[in-house]
């Protein structure tokens, strides 16, 4: 029943990040995250990278750095092929790349 709520969370916060409201989205994502089961990235692994993720994405549209971080080294810490690891290394890799075109621009 846990798995089922966060993967709504997910879909929700998927619908709220398409129409730009990363903020919600954002809510939506770590609510999802938050009803995982213990040992979640054994049990639920897929719908574990999929929050992450989506985490990681809506905290890179909202400059927030931190977040960014945080959740992309989840996702690097436990997936378990490259493959899925990929979309969190293009995030943190956009992060990186808005914060350096921030700090140029100043």
């Amino acid at each position: 029943k846990k798995a089922m709520i966060a993967a709504l969370n997910l879909k929700v916060g998927n619908k709220s990040a398409a129409l730009t409201d990363f903020d919600s989205a954002l809510a939506y994502f770590k609510h999802g995250i938050s009803f995982l089961n213990e040992e979640y990235w054994k049990h639920q692994y897929q719908l574990s990278i999929d929050l992450h993720n989506a985490a990681a994405d809506a905290s890179c549209a909202l400059s927030d750095t931190v977040g960014v971080r945080f959740y992309s080294q989840s996702v690097f810490s436990y997936a378990v092929s490259l493959e899925d690891k990929l979309d969190a290394m293009f995030v943190l890799v956009k992060s990186l790349r808005m914060a350096l075109a921030l700090s140029e621009a100043e």
